[in-house]
């Protein structure tokens, strides 16, 4: 009888031994599925994690915000503007090294689309002028044809008009060579008539009275 109590005491302990060891079982693993997943990931800039190559949600790329400058809004086609009129502190040349015969002073542009004279004697009564191989019809409605024998020009004349031309000759050209350069920043001065070379065009002062020209500007004013 002992025997058999000893028996049954016995098979009680191992049931219960088992039951113990189940239920721990039981908890550990809701435990680790109750625990949240985490990534060793960072996250992107934008919030999607970068652990798929920096796709973002669904493969596809996020692109990034960036911040675009305004850009310049281009304005209509009009006059250009024009640097105040020269004085003789701002003359950088020396007009003698333009100087041709009878007085006559000749320079053309860098780029020999534009040549230009003062007291021309093939412009009779005329300051200065000057006259392109290839330009854009004037601010005062004058059309040319921008061919060897009808180019345009424009000139500033002793009563101080400043009148835009076509030409069909060599008025402001100077002598059998071609003229010194005017280069750009270059100002040059000649009894109170200045011109100034820049990368717009040639632009020549008597006064407030004037005219700029080149390929892509024909203004008198």
């Amino acid at each position: 009888m002992r025997q058999v109590r000893t028996i049954v005491a016995t098979c009680a302990l191992i049931a219960a031994t088992a039951f113990a060891a189940t239920a721990c079982g039981s908890e550990e693993q809701a435990s680790a599925e109750a625990a949240p997943v985490t990534s060793s990931a960072a996250p992107s800039a934008n919030g999607y994690s970068d652990s798929d190559g920096g796709s973002g949600a669904g493969g596809i790329a996020q692109a990034p915000d960036v911040a675009t400058p305004a850009q310049a809004i281009p304005t209509a086609a009009g006059t250009p503007a024009v640097s105040p009129a020269p004085n003789r502190d701002d003359v950088n040349v020396d007009a003698r090294d333009f100087e041709q015969a009878g007085g006559q002073y000749f320079f053309q542009s860098p780029s020999g689309n534009v040549l230009c004279g003062f007291n021309s004697s093939n412009a009779p009564g005329t300051i200065v002028g000057c006259q392109v191989r290839y330009s854009v019809p004037g601010n005062t409605g004058r059309e040319c044809l921008n061919t060897e024998n009808n180019t345009y020009g424009v000139k500033i004349n002793q009563d101080g008009t400043v009148e835009q031309i076509c030409t069909n000759q060599g008025i402001f050209v100077g002598g059998p060579e071609r003229p010194r350069v005017l280069e750009y920043g270059q100002v040059i001065g000649v009894t109170g008539t200045f011109c100034r070379s820049t990368e717009a065009g040639i632009t020549c002062y008597d006064g407030d009275r004037g005219f700029m020209i080149s390929r892509d500007v024909n203004i008198a004013f």
